[in-house]
């Protein structure tokens, strides 16, 4: 009767197994990383959204704004927008008024280029 062996049974040095579990816990750190979405998608409609930063998000990078009607989209809303581009931590803060680009598909929405109104 013969069995299979990978040859790790004849090694004993612990720095081979360290290693060994590094390279993977590394690859599987690689591979779930999730990649930054495009700041702009094929197909997008765009249109300016002004308003008021309510809070952020740094976990879901999003920020609640306040803000005006969007003509020939929506109506003025309090609600919450995903930001591309950018960390949340890095906009104004909370309480400024500030206006953004507004990117919309039919798969979903989200801004970008978001800057300080005086």
């Amino acid at each position: 009767m013969s069995s299979f062996s990978l040859g790790f049974s004849k090694c004993h040095n612990p720095l081979v197994y360290r290693f060994a579990s590094l390279a993977v816990l590394t690859l599987v750190v690689f591979a779930c990383g999730e990649k930054a979405k495009p700041v702009s998608e094929p197909g997008e409609t765009l249109y300016v959204v002004r308003g008021v930063v309510l809070s952020r998000n740094a976990a879901d990078n999003s920020v609640n704004l306040d803000h005006e009607a969007i003509p020939g989209f929506m109506e003025a809303m309090k609600m919450d927008y995903n930001v591309r581009g950018v960390k949340v931590d890095s906009l104004p803060p909370d309480g400024s008024r500030i206006e953004a680009k507004l990117h919309r598909t039919d798969r979903g929405y989200w801004i970008t280029d978001v800057k300080r109104l005086q």
